[in-house]
């Protein structure tokens, strides 16, 4: 052990998932402390008051350790649970020491950032050590739950391609969303990654998303919640030009019913030129129907990259229809469906009658048939799929297969967006919401 190359030591140290581990590995010996305290330093994930204090003091102390942040994940943080009065952590949360704090992170890509947060991150020095500090070229900026309409402020810089503003409901269109997109364009900026999930925008801002280009680069786009989205607007002018699009999420469930109405020409256009597709969620949509399905085959339309597909409250999907479509798209290798509150998952008799049809999908290997926990599913059917439960979700999957990480409904915006790799919060609102 004494003797290995520092290519071996790094190599060891980027199997262990803990830092915890990483750190164990930095105390062998100056060697190994070499070789492995880049990566330990690299994506770092702050869930309390103590941990920032201690991250502050090493951080302001050492450049060399500050040169090898590539993540800031806040996304966690929280005084529950840490013995520590709000004033207290409020004390040690300085919005000047974090713009420091920030500004010392000069190779810093990645920055995450929870609600707990807010009233630091809102300080106009937190706002302009992030976006105006020559040195950091922030590719990555993921806001949840952000209730604060001051950071408005906002500049968009040129590197940054994947933006999250996942329940953010405080969010303005007038004020916030319209100027910060319209800024994100001037600066050369192209979307790869966008997560407006739960905000409060219409359609009318794909209009100046329309103007800025902002389709040219963009793989993902996650419009779950959104319900003053309509049709016939902007909003299907902008997604029919997303030629590279990988991830799209249009579920518009609300309250456990199909709450959009979006008429079948509009989604027959939404689904028409996907061919690059591999995540598709057109939950509660009430016109994804059999005769919007019937068309897209009759017209040769077919989806080769289709991994994960939903239509979770979409009421007027039939079994006969749904295995026709999944038989037309058999090259795409299906992984996973999501039934949840369908007529084809009811306890009827329905139940078992579509998992028996599914089974001729050798790839299919999960089934989300319940958004909430329930006790009333059979453990087993058809000696072929099991049950398993994860947070609010219930699923039925292959025997020996995992479902529980399989789809996440809030966008991971990071290429290794590894279930390991996201904070507690994230890891809720991801797999378990």
């Amino acid at each position: 052990m004494q003797h290995l190359s520092l290519e071996l030591v790094e190599l060891i140290a980027s199997y262990c998932v803990s830092p915890k581990d990483k750190a164990n590995l930095c105390q062998v010996n100056r060697h190994y402390y070499s070789a492995v305290i880049h990566l330990l330093y690299k994506h770092i994930m702050i869930t309390s008051p103590r941990q920032y204090v201690l991250l502050k003091n090493s951080l302001c102390h050492s450049k060399s350790l500050s040169h090898c942040v590539h993540r800031l994940d806040f996304s966690s943080y929280t005084t529950r649970g840490s013995r520590w009065s709000e004033e207290r952590a409020k004390s040690v949360l300085l919005p000047e020491e974090l713009a420091y704090l920030i500004g010392c992170c000069d190779l810093l890509q990645e920055l995450l950032i929870g609600e707990e947060m807010v009233y630091a991150f809102v300080s106009p020095q937190v706002i302009q050590a992030i976006f105006n500090h020559q040195k950091i070229k922030l590719r990555t900026l993921d806001f949840t739950g952000f209730c604060d309409r001051n950071v408005s402020s906002l500049l968009a810089e040129p590197q940054l391609s994947n933006v999250s503003f996942y329940m953010c409901m405080a969010f303005s269109q007038d004020k916030f969303f319209i100027p910060f997109f319209k800024e994100f364009s001037s600066s050369g900026n192209q979307l790869k990654r966008l997560d407006l999930a739960y905000t409060q925008i219409n359609s009318q801002l794909f209009s100046y998303l329309l103007q800025g280009k902002q389709y040219q680069a963009l793989t993902h786009l996650n419009l779950q919640g959104c319900h003053s989205l309509s049709c016939c607007s902007p909003l299907i002018d902008f997604i029919e030009r997303c030629e590279n699009l990988q991830h799209l999420n249009l579920n518009m469930d609300f309250n456990g019913i199909g709450a959009s109405r979006f008429c079948h020409e509009c989604i027959y256009r939404l689904l028409k030129s996907r061919s690059t597709v591999r995540l598709l969620d057109m939950g509660g949509h009430v016109n994804v129907s059999p005769a919007v399905l019937t068309r897209l085959m009759t017209e040769k339309v077919i989806f080769p990259q289709l991994r994960h597909l939903s239509f979770a409250y979409c009421q007027s999907i039939t079994l006969d229809i749904l295995e026709k479509f999944l038989l037309y798209n058999h090259h795409a290798h299906l992984g996973y469906l999501n039934l949840a509150r369908t007529p084809l998952t009811e306890l009827n008799g329905s139940l078992v009658h579509t998992m028996n049809r599914l089974k001729q999908f050798k790839h299919l290997q999960t089934v989300e048939v319940s958004p909430f926990t329930s006790k009333k599913y059979p453990s087993q059917l058809l000696n072929y799929w099991k049950m398993t439960t994860q947070g609010r979700r219930t699923y039925y999957s292959q025997q020996g297969h995992d479902p529980r990480f399989v789809y996440s409904k809030k966008m991971i915006l990071f290429e290794d967006g590894q279930m390991d790799t996201l904070s507690p919060m994230n890891k809720y609102w991801c797999y378990s919401y």
